[in-house]
């Protein structure tokens, strides 16, 4: 059985912004070159996020897929269209439909792993004693 603090957890500012550090931090690492993972751990995986990073990479990763394109990115609290759309996504608020250049089956594992996403959030996040922030 889960805490019930875990229901609300991928929906705290705290899991908000760490999530939005995570897109930022994934899109900053691909363009100089660098290992996404290592980048992103080393962000945020003093933050209790080590086992939700490849997770969220695998779905950044396919979102990109879905879209035929890399993500954009906003600069400090302005929020591009697709930081929008994917902390929508998490909270589990409905969106536009999303005009995708892939297969149903990458549409369907895109899915998948906003799921998949949300559900490691609350897990991970919503533990008794489990810090979200700094």
């Amino acid at each position: 059985m889960t805490h019930p603090s875990s229901r609300i957890a991928r929906h705290s500012p705290a899991a908000l912004y760490l999530f939005l550090e995570a897109i930022r931090c994934r899109s900053a690492a691909r363009r100089s070159g660098q290992p996404v993972l290592a980048s992103l751990h080393a962000r945020l995986g003093r933050h209790g996020w080590a086992q939700l990073l490849p997770a969220i990479d695998s779905l950044l990763g396919l979102t990109e897929t879905m879209l035929g394109r890399q993500l954009r990115t906003g600069r400090g609290p302005a929020l591009s269209e697709d930081e929008n759309m994917m902390i929508n996504l998490l909270q589990g608020r409905r969106i536009a439909p999303i005009a995708h250049a892939c297969s149903d089956a990458v549409a369907c594992a895109f899915c998948s792993a906003v799921r998949s996403v949300q559900i490691l959030m609350d897990m991970e996040l919503g533990r008794p004693g489990q810090r979200q922030a700094a």
